[in-house]
């Protein structure tokens, strides 16, 4: 028993090491490839405030069905941020309402695990910043998407999938 111990214990280590020499074997011509994150559990939402002045700053209210987060004022340059954990049994959902000058956005979809999780999973961060043109969304903080353009006062946005 003890010797068919020690076998298996030097034949796995074996593999391990065959292992991670053949991973640690990529051709220095291929590029090198991100790792590649398939879950994760926390997440920020980061909601900036893009405009050019401080004339009229961006107020904000977000809310999920557990938590209500409460009603903000951003000025210029300013973020309301936060932080949470998903769940496997009940679905993560983010919703804000937005208002600046005399438009506002209401129920916007900030996060959502079947569309913002799967953007947002690579760094576990959704950016999204209100500008004159409306709300964009990002989800490195380079390349940013326009989303829902600014309503008056009787018009809600349609939620548009995400086209990255």
């Amino acid at each position: 028993m003890y010797i068919c111990y020690n076998l298996l214990t030097i034949a796995l280590l074996c593999m391990v090491l065959l292992a991670s020499s053949i991973s640690a074997a990529t051709p220095p011509s291929l590029p090198e490839s991100e790792d590649r994150v398939y879950f994760r559990w926390k997440y920020k939402v980061h909601i900036m405030n893009g405009m050019p002045d401080n004339v009229n700053p961006v107020s904000i209210a977000c809310h999920s069905n557990d938590d209500d987060l409460g009603h903000h004022t951003i000025t210029q340059g300013q973020e309301f941020r936060f932080e949470f954990r998903t769940s496997l049994f009940r679905k993560t959902h983010f919703v804000c309402n937005f208002w600046w000058r005399d438009q506002h956005m209401t129920d916007i979809t900030v996060f959502d695990d079947s569309v913002e999780g799967h953007y947002c999973r690579q760094k576990g961060n959704c950016f999204w910043q209100a500008t004159p043109k409306g709300l964009y969304f990002s989800s490195d903080y380079f390349e940013w998407i326009v989303l829902y353009p600014w309503s008056g006062p009787k018009r809600n946005p349609t939620r548009t999938e995400l086209q990255i």
